[in-house]
């Protein structure tokens, strides 16, 4: 049975709680709107909350005297290629949202500036710890707008991100694109690159940036920590398909707060009143989350997650 219902939730004002007694997500109302809270019904949250509002950027060059974008943490809706401080928009502002027998429609005011529509809506299983979350950008413009649904999950520090790499056999052609940006180091220890899958493991005490993306035809990733795992099943990735940053449809990022576990859609251009959709499926279940950090133990967790 599904239980949805309004209520505060730390210093993120009004949220929307939606649960089916298995697993819990909460919304915010009065900013973002964020999934500021996923976890396993009575277990710890997998989701970073910027309680001090430490992760902020200055846009007023774009969106006004005094507006800022703070990160506030959970899971947003952007759109890539990312671009500053258009990209950054200071969605601080109360979102309308109504309920539906699942779930929720979320939907934001108007971007000013980018003139983009965006919608969040949710929907749970009532009896398995399941959720499909679609992502809508639309544009309320006069001008065309290109562009990528690009769905952004920032998960809590100390946890560890898996994405499988593609294993098609193509002959005498690649069949992997492995992207990385110019503050990446390859020798860095909280990434494994091993046959299979690339790993990456959040440290605190490492406050680099690091990120890399990949053509991920498996279009799935997961994300292990206080004893849970969070697996995202997202919209296949089509190996003709344009997809931005070099060909990524998957996208992982950290820094010295939390680790990012992002899917992308391919790449389409909006005339006014046109939209664009993309779909991740949410998947919880239990799991050991003390394990060292090596391909083997990658492999293992891969295979007992099923990705």
């Amino acid at each position: 049975m599904i239980t949805i219902k309004e209520m505060p939730y730390k210093n993120f004002g009004k949220c929307l709680m939606i649960t089916n007694g298995i697993i819990e997500i909460l919304t915010t109302v009065d900013v973002g709107p964020r999934i500021i809270k996923c976890n396993l019904t009575g277990k710890h949250n997998l989701m970073f909350n910027d309680i001090e509002r430490k992760v902020t950027h200055d846009v007023s060059e774009l969106y006004g005297e005094d507006k800022a974008w703070y990160i506030y943490g959970g899971h947003r809706i952007w759109l890539s290629p990312e671009k500053f401080p258009d990209t950054y928009y200071p969605d601080n502002d109360k979102v309308v949202y109504a309920t539906t027998a699942t779930g929720a429609v979320f939907k934001p005011l108007r971007q000013t500036n980018t003139d983009l529509q965006c919608e969040l809506k949710i929907e749970m299983s009532p009896d398995e710890p399941t959720a499909t979350i679609t992502h809508t950008i639309t544009n309320c413009g006069k001008k065309d707008v290109t562009g990528s649904v690009w769905c952004l999950s920032v998960m809590d520090k100390d946890g560890t991100a898996i994405v499988p790499m593609p294993q098609e056999d193509t002959g005498l052609l690649s069949n992997r694109s492995i992207v990385l940006w110019p503050y990446t180091k390859m020798s860095d220890s909280r990434a494994v690159w091993g046959d299979k899958y690339i790993a990456l493991r959040q440290n605190s005490e490492a406050k680099d940036a690091f990120k890399v993306g990949l053509n991920n035809t498996a279009h799935v990733a997961a994300y292990i920590n206080k004893g849970q795992a969070f697996i995202k099943d997202f919209d296949v990735n089509h190996p003709n398909g344009n997809y931005p940053d070099r060909g990524c449809s998957c996208e992982l990022y950290t820094a010295e707060y939390f680790l990012e576990c992002e899917s992308i859609s391919e790449i389409k251009t909006l005339k006014r009143g046109e939209s664009m959709t993309h779909t991740e499926r949410w998947r919880l279940c239990e799991f050991d989350d003390n394990f060292e950090l090596n391909e083997s133990n990658i492999n293992d967790a891969a295979a007992k997650l099923g990705i």
